[in-house]
């Protein structure tokens, strides 16, 4: 499909002795420990040919030469060093806290595979707010809890969000700037959210952060352990067309 993405998001987690008693490895799933990471050569060489990649060297069809295509016929860093380097620097954060994936919505249906069982658990959206959140919880068959913004200001409900959660919730989504409202997420509600005694992990999606006077909250990954925050090339880059190349 042309849907199929290529830019990019951070998603970043890291330890932290602020919120001592989240541990990641309690709320992913057992399945999901169990996975081995998938190597192949460019893991270790990032030159030379490579063989057990099957690359086609000789690159595309004349026929495609003529439509100036950047070199696409080898695979790319696995690891994307030198991308998670210049967006750390960026954005404050450290490489090792960078996930790079096929765009947000990517990003948001594998947190939820991550850690959320089928036909148990739940997790907690905030409507009027971005559409894939409600989406990804319906093909994996997940459970959805809602409380609404605020009606003057669209602001989150910090106190009601608290109280609507159980044992199940796994994840609470906050989009900030909020997709269709436009409005920045006060700092002090996400913080309430944040500090509690939830143990599951908080996503704050950034898809719009670079047209937010306040700016990215990225660099908060370093003191909350449990926060995840999601954000993309496609919109104040200007790169939503490298999801799908055309010219």
């Amino acid at each position: 499909q042309k849907e199929v993405t290529t830019h990019y998001h951070v998603l970043s987690m890291e330890a932290n002795a602020h919120s001592s008693e989240f541990n990641l490895d309690k709320i992913l799933r057992k399945n999901i420990k169990k996975l081995k990471p998938y190597r192949c050569a460019r893991d270790d060489y990032q030159d030379g040919l490579l063989l057990d990649a099957n690359e086609n060297l000789y690159g595309p069809p004349e026929s495609l030469e003529e439509k100036s295509l950047p070199d696409l016929f080898t695979y790319p860093d696995p690891h994307q060093s030198a991308l998670k380097k210049l967006y750390g620097e960026w954005r404050g954060v450290a490489p090792e806290q960078i996930f790079v994936g096929v765009g947000s919505d990517e990003a948001i249906d594998m947190v939820i595979r991550m850690v959320c069982v089928p036909g148990e658990d739940n997790i907690l959206i905030c409507p009027p707010t971005y559409g894939m959140y409600k989406v990804s919880a319906a093909v994996n068959d997940i459970g959805l809890v809602k409380v609404p913004l605020t009606d003057d200001s669209f602001q989150i409900q910090p106190k009601k969000m608290l109280e609507a959660l159980n044992e199940k919730t796994k994840i609470i989504w906050i989009c900030s700037p909020n997709n269709p409202t436009a409005n920045d997420i006060e700092a002090d509600k996400i913080k309430q959210v944040l500090e509690s005694k939830f143990n599951g992990l908080v996503i704050l999606d950034e898809a719009y952060v670079d047209f937010s006077p306040r700016g990215s909250l990225a660099s908060w990954t370093k003191k909350y352990p449990n926060l995840v925050v999601l954000q993309t090339f496609s919109k104040s880059w200007g790169l939503a067309g490298v999801r799908y190349y055309d010219k």
